[in-house]
């Protein structure tokens, strides 16, 4: 079997599986969970607040004694985006470097993967429990400098040097746009295809991961080439990575 040619990183929340756990917990946790949810992603999304600032909010609402209780929940409550599990088995047959980079929470992400028997490296933020329940919010893959996003996605997808492999990415949301600024091959949807047809990025759209795996499958058998390296990065982004990569001619 041939080396791959590209790697592959998959966001979780509305992406990999269907929900936003985050959202869902909060729903279900908090007082006024429904309420608070809501207000807290449409600040987000309208980009009233980042999504640091949205994780303290919602991560401050959370009970960190009732966090092996929330993982269960979790785990029984979210499904899997339809194509998921196949295409993660198409990547791990054909030794295709696949990592779930999520601004989600390591503590409901991990176990819902085990459980699917879904093994894959995780970068995402972190939780750990402080006195009276209070929990720490943790970003341990977060850009040195700059504070939008939790975990910084565009420096997870900046294409790797001098290493061959090409990036490619898949993701439904507006913060996951700086990932898709910069990654080689983008698959989208939701507010991601919109952003990316507002900023002129090449995508393949996806609903379900069928789709996925069929581009992905035309590339590993040779019948598709990988499509010519575009211009990376966007000048005008907010992401310090994106508006400073000399393009690609």
């Amino acid at each position: 079997m041939d080396a791959p040619s590209f790697r592959m990183l998959l966001d979780f929340d509305g992406t990999l599986v269907e929900p936003n756990v985050a959202i869902l917990l909060v729903e279900e946790f908090c007082a006024n969970g429904r309420e608070v949810a809501h207000e807290v992603d449409e600040l987000l999304h309208t980009g009233r607040i980042t999504l640091r600032e949205a994780w303290s909010r919602q991560v401050a609402l959370l009970d960190g004694r009732r966090l092996d209780e929330m993982a269960a929940w979790a785990v029984a409550h979210t499904p899997f985006r339809a194509g998921a599990r196949e295409l993660v088995e198409l990547l791990r047959h054909h030794r295709v470097p696949t990592t779930v980079v999520s601004g989600g929470l390591d503590f409901y992400i991990t176990p819902i993967l085990r459980h699917a028997g879904i093994e894959l490296p995780v970068l995402s933020d972190t939780v750990s429990n402080g006195h009276g329940g209070l929990l720490t919010l943790s970003h341990p893959f977060g850009h040195p400098t700059c504070r939008l996003c939790g975990i910084c996605k565009a420096r997870v997808a900046f294409p790797i040097s001098p290493s061959p492999l090409r990036t490619a990415f898949a993701g439904d949301g507006s913060t996951d746009r700086y990932a898709a600024e910069v990654a080689d091959l983008v698959f989208a949807r939701r507010r991601l295809k919109l952003y990316c047809d507002k900023a002129q990025i090449p995508y393949f759209p996806f609903e379900d991961f069928y789709p996925v795996i069929e581009q992905v499958t035309k590339w590993l058998d040779g019948s598709e080439p990988l499509p010519p390296p575009r211009r990376l990065g966007v000048a005008s982004s907010a992401c310090p990575i994106s508006n400073g990569i000399t393009p690609v001619a």
